[in-house]
């Protein structure tokens, strides 16, 4: 059976295909940045999880298992969409982390404060690829921001971040009192 525009002529069908296609494969290229981001982040969290495995980081810990397993879900939203916008051709975690700044990250011992400081940045870094700024020619109506998964990375790691930040500013204030082991 062919499509109504297939019989009249009518472009307006094939131009909202396309203009649909478009917009998919936007959607989908910030998804991959987003996947990208999250990976890196997800992998900090894993990472800060190890570095306070020590009975004194006890509540810090939980907090970064915490939202260690937020970003394992966030991850696993992201590659649904991706798929679900046919853009499956590349969904593996090691192709969006080959050849990045990330790569070779996340080795040797850090103070809370600074595996704190690096979440933070982290959570920013996955903001500034999910948020829209400004007006962009190439992006007439940013279509990709109103997409849910995007949504759901942005009110995760806003959260996330708050609360990093919180613990930071913290453990700034404490950081004259604590012994230099423990900073």
């Amino acid at each position: 059976m062919q499509a109504a525009n297939e019989l009249t002529g009518d472009p307006i069908g094939d131009t909202i295909s396309t203009m649909s296609k478009r917009e998919s494969s936007e959607t989908v290229e910030v998804l991959e940045e987003l996947l990208a981001h999250s990976i890196h982040l997800r992998d900090t969290y894993k990472n800060a999880r190890w570095q306070t495995a020590d009975l004194q980081f006890r509540s810090l810990r939980q907090l970064f298992d915490g939202h260690y397993k937020e970003q394992v879900q966030l991850v696993d939203v992201l590659v649904d969409r991706i798929r679900a916008l046919n853009g499956a051709g590349r969904v593996f975690a090691g192709d969006f982390l080959h050849g990045t700044q990330f790569s070779q990250s996340l080795r040797g011992r850090a103070s809370a404060t600074l595996l704190l400081a690096e979440l933070l940045d982290a959570h920013e870094s996955v903001l500034n690829a999910a948020l829209p700024t400004g007006t962009n020619e190439d992006q007439p109506n940013g279509s990709w921001s109103r997409d849910f998964a995007v949504g759901q990375v942005v009110l995760t790691n806003n959260e996330q971040s708050l609360v990093v930040r919180e613990q930071l500013k913290h453990r700034k204030r404490m950081l004259p009192t604590q012994p230099t082991w423990d900073c």
